[in-house]
Formats: C-alpha cells, structure tokens, sequence
C-alpha cells in the first residue's frame, strides 16, 4: 500500500475545506430563498381564498345548521395556510438571528487571536485560537432560546470579557450552542412551513373539485 505524503494530504485537506465552504453557501442561499418563496406564494395564496370568500357557503352557529364539507375545508385550508405563514416568519427570524450570532462569533475570534498574538508566536499557537468542542443539543428546549434573542436578551462577549480567557471560552461556547440551536430550529419550522403549506393547498383543491 502506498502511504500518503504531508503534501498530498494537506492538498486534499483544502480541497475537501474548498468543497465544505462552497455548499454551506449555497445550502444557506438556498434556504433562505425556499423559506421567502413559501412564504409569498402562502401569503398570496391566503389573499385569492380570502378574495373568493363569497363563493362558499356563510359560516353559521346554529343547533340546527347542517355539517357543510365544503365549508369545513375551506376553513382548515385557510388556517393550515394563515398557519403555514406564521412558520415561515418565525423561521425568518429564527435565521437572521442564527446568523448574527455566527458573525459575532467570527469577530470574536478574530479579536482574540489579535490579542493573543504575542503568545501563540512565543509560547503555544493554541494560545490564539478558541478551541470549538461537538456541541449537544438533542436534550435542549428549542423555543426559549427563540424568545430569549427576540426580547434582545443576547450575552454577546464584550470588551471586559477579554481580561480573562475562561470567561471568552465560557461565553463562545454558550453562543455556538445557541446558533445551533436556532439553525436547527430555523429547518424544523421551514419543513413544518411546506407541510402545512401543501395540506393547505390539498383541502383548497378538495372544495373545488367537490
């Protein structure tokens, strides 16, 4: 067997970095537009049914109304669709502040491996990066960290922080933890979006073909 030489190794090992950069941009842009797209045509779906409310029968509270099909499925396609909008916004949101807090982290350390430079050319080189550990999330509540970031409640590491590493360390960590999480959570109500979204659009066709 033929062993691999430190070049050929370190020239596979950017080529795989190259290939990892280039379809996490494209996944992001992707996502971003999937996300705007279901959410317009829900929006302008909502608007046409709304529009052609009068073609279907009058909503009526009565012991003695009788069960209308088409009327029922026109009530629960708008609401999978007024619904299928709301998921789409929060996951709007959700992404924005997924990435605000990607940027403040790549500031961060960018900031620290300037204000580490000294050490990591004279020391340790490990002085000057914040190491990133696999993070765990399987047990974590998704929501509140959502509500947290919209109250404008984020402890994003300022410049007294950087007296002292282990309280950089601290704060990264709990930042990466919680990007994650809102990148997890922009993907879940993203599919919750299309699926409530076509649903909708199955119980719209269901009263015209009726």
């Amino acid at each position: 067997m033929e062993i691999m030489k430190d070049d050929e190794f370190k020239e596979k090992l950017q080529e795989y970095i190259r290939r990892n950069n280039f379809w996490t941009e494209k996944t992001i842009t992707q996502l971003g537009y999937s996300i705007n797209l279901f959410a317009t045509v829900g929006i302008a779906l909502l608007g046409y049914i709304i529009a052609n409310r009068d073609k279907f029968p009058h909503l009526s509270f009565s012991c003695e109304a009788e069960f209308n099909c088409t009327l029922t499925l026109f009530i629960i396609a708008t609401i999978f669709i007024i619904v299928s909008i709301g998921f789409g916004f929060v996951a709007i949101l959700s992404r924005l502040f997924d990435f605000r807090i990607t940027r403040h982290l790549a500031l961060t350390r960018k900031r620290f491996f300037i204000r580490n430079k000294k050490k990591a050319l004279k020391e340790n080189r490990d002085e000057g990066l914040i190491d990133s550990k696999i993070i765990d999330i399987s047990n974590e509540r998704y929501c509140p960290i959502l509500r947290k970031h919209i109250l404008g409640k984020t402890e994003f590491i300022i410049e007294s922080d950087f007296k002292e590493s282990r309280v950089i360390i601290k704060k990264f960590e709990k930042l990466r933890k919680e990007s994650k999480i809102l990148g997890n959570l922009t993907w879940k109500y993203h599919r919750y979006q299309i699926g409530l979204f076509l649903l909708g659009i199955i119980a719209y066709g269901l009263t015209i073909f009726r």
